[in-house]
Formats: structure tokens, sequence, C-alpha cells
């Protein structure tokens, strides 16, 4: 009897043994958690990563130095972003010659200016530059073939309407022919709006009016005779007029980095584009290389390459920069 009287106290005691350690070691674990330091908490927050970045896959790609230089920066005129612009720049199909609408105060405007020829073509570091004056020129620019003409839209502010002018080169742009002159400019009830599709040759153009809400008419001039034919009656966007497309052909995603704003040069020699990681690169598409140019891809609007691929304009909100592809 005695001896299970014993074992039960010693149970007891035991048990209570136990408790004692349990709380005590509890203790000690709050009392340590206390204790930690601030400053090395924050330290082990640093190091220890709660998200991966993502890695950029170039699809093998090699990447090089920036090869880049900025040879051309100037004001230029601004629109919505959606605005049917036709291209506020725009480069010659044969020279390096690069047109854009510039504000009339050299500083910053909205939707028309100056129209402002840039030529690189002799002497990319110190290119020669002229302008026409006293127009309100809208863009859509086109060259001829052989760049010693260019056709643009003006908007003529005393009557609130639209009309085509062919410019000269050899007259640094003075030399102005109205396509539409007089009351022929006005097409419609509205601001006859004016777009310039393409040269068919060294003297004759084509161009659309507008002839009603839903309507537009595309006539043949010959600027050196005034000779005008009507081609076609369209659908209002029926035609490539206002049209600023990107260069870019069909291709396998797979064998490309992800990319936005693709835009390939003339020759599909070199690809223009922008990553999700706000970056920009040149891609040449023949040898896999590509390097990061120095601009932020969410400040890009609109590119545009020279015929040789040797240059590319890129459209900023207020201004256009030219950069040089290889200068290394």
């Amino acid at each position: 009897m005695r001896i299970n009287k014993l074992r039960d106290k010693l149970l007891v005691l035991f048990g209570i043994g136990c408790i004692f350690v349990f709380l005590f070691a509890s203790c000690s674990i709050l009392t340590g958690l206390q204790e930690v330091d601030p400053q090395s908490a924050t330290l082990t927050a640093l190091v220890t990563p709660t998200s991966v970045q993502p890695t950029l896959d170039l699809k093998g790609n090699k990447v090089l130095e920036d090869r880049s230089c900025l040879i051309f920066d100037s004001p230029s005129i601004s629109t919505f972003a959606d605005a049917e612009d036709g291209g506020i720049f725009a480069w010659a199909g044969n020279k390096n010659l690069l047109a854009f609408v510039v504000p009339e105060n050299r500083y910053w405007a909205w939707f028309s200016g100056d129209a402002e020829i840039v030529d690189f073509e002799k002497d990319y570091k110190n290119p020669t530059v002229m302008n026409t004056t006293g127009l309100k020129v809208f863009g859509d620019f086109a060259f001829n073939p052989s760049a010693t003409k260019i056709a643009f839209v003006v908007l003529r502010t005393s009557e609130k309407i639209y009309t085509v002018v062919v410019a000269t080169l050899s007259s640094n742009l003075q030399t102005t022919i109205d396509l539409f002159t007089d009351t022929s400019a006005r097409t419609d009830n509205y601001s006859s709006s004016k777009s310039v599709i393409q040269w068919e040759n060294d003297d004759e153009v084509t161009v659309t009016t507008s002839c009603g809400i839903d309507c537009d008419q595309i006539y043949r001039i010959n600027t050196v005779t005034g000779t005008t034919r009507l081609i076609d009656e369209v659908r209002k966007k029926g035609h490539t007029g206002r049209d600023f497309p990107q260069n870019v052909p069909e291709y396998d995603e797979r064998e490309y980095p992800a990319m936005n704003q693709p835009n390939w040069s003339p020759d599909l020699s070199m690809v223009f584009y922008t990553d999700d990681q706000n970056k920009t690169w040149i891609l040449n598409d023949k040898t896999k290389e590509q390097f990061e140019l120095p601009i932020t891809a969410d400040k890009v609007l609109q590119t545009a390459w020279s015929h040789d691929a040797q240059f590319i304009a890129i459209r900023f909100a207020e201004n256009l920069s030219v950069y040089k592809v290889n200068c290394k």
C-alpha cells in the first residue's frame, strides 16, 4: 500500500516537473524572439528574396555593348496617342533624308508646324537642315522616287480646310505647289481632309480627299501639268492614306525574344523592339547579336528606319531623335 502511494507521489512530482520545464523552455523561446536585433532582422529580410525577377529570354542572341550614337534630336509636334496622323515623320526611299513636323516656335506645339528635312546623306555628324515657312504643315510626308520633291498635307487656317502641297528640295522647300488651289480644296462640308498615298513617278502623286461623312475619293495629280484624274471612290479609310505601319514580316515567335513594337528595317537585317522590362533593343537579325538603346520603352511612340538601315528615327511625345545604329 505504501509503495503504491509513494509511486503516485513520484508520478505527480514528475508531471509538475515536466510542466515547469515546458513553461521555462517556452519563456526562453519567447524571450529569445523579443531580443532579436531589429537591424539584423532588416538585413536578413533584405538578403532573403521575396520575389524572383524574370530573366530575359534572348533566344541565344549575343548581347553586345551599346553600338549606337545619338546624331540628331529636335522638338516635334504632339498629337493624340491614337491620332491618325499618317506619319509626322518619314524617310526618303533611297536617300538618308528625314522629313518631320517641327513646331513653329521650335519648342512645342500641337498638330501642325513647319516641315523640316534633315539631310544625313553627306555628313551625318553635321546634317543639312531645310524648312518651310508660313505653312501649317500637318504631316503625311512622301518623297518622290528621286527625292527631289516632297508632298505633305497643310491646313489652311483661314478656311479651316486641308490641302496637299508639294515642295522642291532644290529650293530648300521655299518653292511650293498647292495641288488644290482656291475653292477646289473644299471637297465636302467639313474640313475636307486630305492624305498622301504615294508617288507613282517623279511627277505624279496619288492623294485622297474627303467627299462626305463616309466617302473618300482617290486622285492622281501631275505636279508639272496640273492634270487631275479621279481613280476611285471608296469608304473612309478604304485606302492606305494616313497609315503609319511598322514593317513586321511573318516570323516564328519561338525563334525571337518576346518583342513589343517590333519594326524591321526595309532590308529585314535589323529589328527594333521593346520588352516587358521597359528596355529598348536593336537586334541584328542576320548575326543574332543585339544591344540595348539608352532609352526607356514606355517613352517610344513610333519608329522609322532609313532605307539602308544605318539610322533609326524614334518619335516621343514632344521630340524626335535619330540614332546611327553602328557608331563603334
